[in-house]
């Protein structure tokens, strides 16, 4: 081609270019004019680190000296077991969150090494979870345990216990709580939070303090 044509291309190249460039800068001037408003809305948005954030919901204890929360629940002997049939005796009510994790089985083979002794001062022991019943009688058979086991599907008595913590966009679980009830159904004694290691080992001798007070 003659040299005419080859810089004719060159110019046509660059003018090309010099086009491209003037449409980019007016495209970002408009977005530009539009960023403060996008921005503001952007701030009103839900942010998700908050949510994920968010603390667990725990709920107010029963008050000491008064009638504790009764309960009705399925039981893994295929029976319903209720606090109004055990009235007459103590009775150690231990709320866990899940059968099988290395606490609560830590904990239901401690109170089976002591639930003996609890029986042998007329008190019963009781473990409540949310989990589902075939799950709790799998634990039991496998562990060997001969206390009561029951499953708060509806989470209803965790929650009057006081024991149930909410987690955001999970569910409701049972703390690891536990009470004292004495033969007359009245609320003695409350541990939360507590070690599933030193649990039974505590509970008993408070019931011994309750039993035999100075």
């Amino acid at each position: 081609l003659p040299k005419k044509a080859c810089f004719a291309c060159m110019m046509d190249s660059h003018a090309s270019v010099l086009l491209l460039c003037c449409f980019a800068c007016m495209m970002a001037s408009s977005a530009l004019a539009f960023a403060p408003p996008l921005v503001s809305s952007l701030t009103r948005l839900p942010r998700r680190a908050s949510i994920s954030r968010a603390a667990p919901t725990m709920m107010a204890t029963p008050p000491l000296g008064e009638q504790a929360p009764g309960f009705d629940l399925p039981s893994d002997s295929g029976k319903n077991l209720s606090l109004k049939s055990l009235r007459g005796k103590w009775v150690v009510v231990y709320f866990y969150p899940k059968v099988f994790t290395q606490g609560c089985t830590c904990q239901a083979e401690a109170y089976q090494k002591d639930v003996d002794d609890f029986r042998s001062k007329n008190c019963e022991v009781v473990g409540i979870s949310t989990n589902p019943m075939d799950k709790i009688q799998e634990f039991k058979l496998k562990y060997g345990l001969s206390f009561p086991m029951l499953a708060d599907r509806e989470c209803s008595v965790v929650e009057s216990y006081g024991a149930a913590i909410k987690l955001p966009f999970i569910g409701t679980f049972a703390n690891r709580f536990t009470y004292i009830i004495d033969p007359q159904g009245t609320l003695r004694a409350t541990f939360g939070n507590v070690d599933p290691k030193m649990d039974s080992i505590v509970c008993y001798a408070r019931l011994l303090e309750l039993q035999n007070p100075k």
